[in-house]
């Protein structure tokens, strides 16, 4: 019994400790990356505005090319929305809200599974010698206590992703012979 009592009390103070610790870990995350491509804005702004092109460059869509995708809305426009669906992406959507053309875009990032979560999908375009600086960041709320132990990790998980959606975005914005995807030709689309 006494066994009993003193693995009760180191348990019992270890999830203390737990709870003590995650209390003082950060309650949201922000991962940042930014790259320079050598063209216009409205180039690069086009390739992230219209959902539709996502696929092209996207560093998740990258892992599993199979996986379902759905857009709605107009494409380059404010409440235009892409749907996932795969097994290794899991399942989830982004929802453009607001956008302030070859300048601006921040949409809401959903996953309903594996692991539900929401997230701020948010991009800049400013002018840089040899075309546009472009930043992307995403950013989230973590809950109490687990998910704050997770955005210990957060910066190591989502920066590389991040790093290669950028260089995806570059080659594929610099290597662009025509106008990307028309916000009309784009309505309602699916891959």
């Amino acid at each position: 019994m006494k066994a009993l009592k003193i693995i009760g009390i180191i348990i019992g103070g270890l999830a203390a400790l737990f709870l003590i610790v995650t209390a003082i870990l950060p309650s949201s995350y922000s991962v940042e990356r930014t790259i320079e491509i050598n063209e216009p804005a409205e180039v690069v702004y086009a390739l992230v505005a219209n959902l539709p092109n996502w696929p092209k460059w996207d560093p998740f869509t990258e892992q599993e090319p199979s996986a379902k995708s759905i857009f709605s809305g107009v494409a380059g426009t404010i409440g235009s929305k892409w749907n996932w669906e795969g097994e290794k992406i899991g399942t989830g959507s982004l929802t453009v809200e607001e956008l302030v053309p070859n300048q601006s875009i921040h949409s809401k990032m959903v996953s309903v599974a594996p692991q539900p979560w929401v997230a701020t999908d948010n991009w800049r375009f400013e002018p840089a010698a040899n075309g546009t600086k472009v930043t992307w960041t995403i950013k989230g709320n973590l809950g109490y206590p687990v998910e704050r132990v997770f955005g210990l990790f957060m910066e190591g998980m989502l920066g590389p992703t991040c790093e290669k959606g950028l260089a995806n975005l570059k080659r594929v914005s610099e290597a662009q012979i025509e106008t990307p995807v028309s916000q009309a030709d784009s309505t309602n689309s699916s891959m």
